[in-house]
This record gives C-alpha cells, sequence and structure tokens, in this order.
C-alpha cells in the first residue's frame, strides 16, 4: 500500500484483496444478437406494465 496504516494486518488483507481482483474474462462479453434480444424485452416489460418507471429505467438501460 502507498499510504501508511497503524494496523498492519489489516493493510495486509487490503493488498491480497486488492491484488486478487481480476477483470472478467473476453468470454464474458455479449454478443450483438444478445444484446437486441435484451432491449427488444426490456421494451416489451416496460409497455406491458403500467408502472412508467419501467420504461424510464429500459431506456437508462439502453443508454448505457
Amino acid at each position: 500500500m502507498t499510504t501508511q496504516t497503524r494496523d498492519p494486518q489489516f493493510a495486509s488483507y487490503i493488498e491480497e484483496i486488492a491484488s486478487s481482483i481480476r477483470w472478467p474474462d473476453a468470454s464474458f462479453t455479449l454478443t450483438p444478437w444478445e444484446v437486441a434480444v435484451g432491449v427488444v424485452v426490456a421494451f416489451y416489460e416496460a409497455f406491458a406494465t403500467p408502472d412508467r418507471a419501467m420504461l424510464q429505467f429500459a431506456l437508462k438501460g439502453i443508454a448505457f
């Protein structure tokens, strides 16, 4: 760790957690077909329910 801590055991735990974090594999990526199906399902769910909040969530998910 770059900062000084009073508890070396805590610093050791944090260093262990930080070193164990890994990026997901490339096999985790979505194909364009899966994205299109997800968009269709999200819009169907948004328009099928009377709650307009679901539509806003679907639009925010697509923007993401």
